[in-house]
């Protein structure tokens, strides 16, 4: 269990909110907690949720939806990722590469808006051809707002959503990481039941 029923209504002892002020009544040390983890995410945040668990998540500084990739990565091999976004940055594909040429992730699903291929060329055209080259990795862009990562790996299937695309201007943003087969099923059925504009594998 992440928190008792003790951890909430409890007064902060948070310095910057004390700085702010008393805005509200009483204020949650559950999410307190969770605001100081996500602070301090390639730190802290080492203990991911067990199978049945769910935590949620409010950041304050620059880091976006594929963070989480990069954590997971670290602690597990990822048998199977994958993601919906509305953006993502040259980095960050460069970063998939890197991690598949290192063995960290074994096959790659992308949902990317449709929009990205006006807004963006150079990265869309650097996703085709690389999903063209290597069978593993599968790439379909359709009409597309969501950001859902699900993650398998050997004994975990994590699903984090939040509102952080994959690119580089993250600022405040949340999410929520769910350790649950039946909640990853249920999100990777976007990859395979949406509105195909364009598709490579």
């Amino acid at each position: 269990m992440l928190f008792s029923k003790n951890d909430i209504g409890v007064k902060s002892n948070n310095q910057e909110e004390k700085a702010e002020g008393n805005s509200s009544a009483f204020t949650s040390k559950f999410l307190n907690i969770q605001t100081d983890i996500i602070e301090n995410l390639s730190e802290d945040l080492v203990k991911l949720p067990d199978p049945g668990e769910i935590k949620f998540l409010q950041t304050i500084k620059a880091f976006n939806g594929f963070t989480f990739v990069e954590l997971i990565s670290r602690l597990n091999f990822i048998e199977e990722l994958t993601a919906s976004t509305y953006s993502i940055s040259m980095k960050v594909v460069e970063a998939l590469q890197e991690m598949k040429r290192m063995g960290k992730i074994d096959k790659i699903n992308l949902v990317i808006s449709d929009s990205m291929m006006k807004r963006n060329p150079k990265v869309s055209d650097s996703i085709n051809a690389w999903a063209s080259l290597d069978p593993m990795i599968s790439v379909v862009y359709t009409w597309n707002h969501s950001k859902i990562v699900a993650i398998k790996t050997e004994t975990d299937y994590y699903t984090i959503e939040g509102s952080g695309n994959w690119g580089e201007n993250a600022c405040y943003e949340q999410y929520v990481v769910v350790n649950d087969e039946s909640v990853y099923n249920l999100r990777k059925r976007l990859f395979s039941e949406c509105k195909v504009v364009f598709k490579i594998n």
